[in-house]
């Protein structure tokens, strides 16, 4: 592998950063959490634990850091109500109805009718209690229909996944120097570091390591199934976005991601048996609360490497805890299962 070098300075970075508007939102730094009982129990390496489910806003999770840099375009320019459609548990629209309560606007939440709407629970309990106007509907069409008619009305609507995309991987450019003053601190030269992988976080992260020539494995979970080598490409995209809003001298290309579907199971928002697995044993060896569609899968496939031999005892891992812990209790049938013991 050949050495990287850096591209600008810690100091230059967040200078960079400092160019775009950004909102208090997030309780920062999040904690380092060091997990010797879990690191025993895979079998070493050492496992550290970046704590952004603890970013305090509404039970927490990356997309506050993210909404930090993403939602103050919508302050800025006067919309009046902020959107989000996903699954009925979904962490971004609880977050997206905690930040417009926080901010005064208010929150329309146009989700999916699925098999975790009922009883009101979670995450979908979390959103209604923040105020926001919640539809759970069956099509795209009846979400559609429900934005125009919000927009002929006078309404000025933001989309929490649309609008401020590239902020978003802008966010966790900050986040990972964030966590890179922690290591650094601690005197910790990480292996590899392990994130749930939609989208910005991973790729926020790839593009601060880049910009500062740090040689590091990112590994990317997908919580949904992908095709790999499509889905790593679409991240490379989003990556030279967000290196060139940052005036980074820096391409990227697919093969620099590394990220895997296969962890994901038959669909999004389902329970793995390595997923549960992961949840359970996280819980019981550091009372560390992973989730089951996000946090538990990626922790599933971090110990599946473990125990492939792809690290020894004298490693270190970081994994990035990116929340959604609300939704653990929307699926407690299923953890529970296999695990009353």
């Amino acid at each position: 592998m050949s050495e990287l070098k850096p591209v600008v300075t810690v100091d230059e970075l967040r200078e960079r950063l400092k160019r775009f508007p950004r909102l208090s939102l997030a309780d920062l730094p999040t904690p380092l959490l060091d997990c010797p009982r879990l690191s025993e129990a895979v079998g070493g390496p050492r496992i550290l634990v970046k704590r952004e489910d603890q970013t305090g806003m509404a039970f927490g999770g990356n997309k506050v850091r993210e909404f930090e840099y993403s939602v103050a375009p919508a302050v800025e320019e006067r919309y009046d109500i902020l959107l989000h459609g996903a699954a009925s548990q979904s962490n971004q629209s609880r977050l997206t109805a905690a930040v417009a309560a926080r901010l005064g606007l208010k929150a329309v939440i146009v989700g999916r009718k699925d098999a975790h709407a009922e009883p009101v629970n979670g995450n979908l309990l979390l959103t209604h209690l923040f105020g926001a106007e919640v539809h759970l509907m069956e099509s795209s069409e009846e979400r559609e229909a429900l934005v125009a008619r919000l927009k002929s009305e006078g309404h000025r609507v933001y989309n929490t996944s649309s609008d401020g995309y590239h902020l978003r991987g802008v966010s966790y450019v900050d986040g990972f120097l964030e966590l890179w003053e922690q290591l650094q601190g601690r005197h910790i030269q990480p292996d590899a570091l392990y994130v749930c992988s939609g989208m910005h976080t991973h790729v926020g992260l790839a593009v601060g390591a880049r910009a500062l020539g740090i040689q590091l494995r990112i590994v990317g979970i997908s919580p949904s199934p992908q095709d790999n080598v499509k889905a790593n490409a679409a991240r490379a995209e989003v990556a030279n976005e967000v290196a060139r809003m940052l005036d980074l001298d820096l391409t990227f290309s697919g093969t620099d991601f590394e990220s895997y579907g296969e962890y994901a199971g038959g669909a999004y928002g389902t329970v793995t048996a390595a997923g549960r697995e992961a949840v359970i044993l996280a819980a019981r060896t550091e009372g560390l609360v992973l989730d089951p569609v996000y946090t538990g899968k990626t922790f599933g496939a971090m110990i599946d490497h473990c125990r492939q031999g792809q690290f020894t005892a004298d490693q270190t891992i970081v994994f990035v805890h990116t929340g959604g812990t609300p939704a653990l209790f929307a699926y407690g049938d299923e953890i529970l299962e296999t695990a009353r013991v």
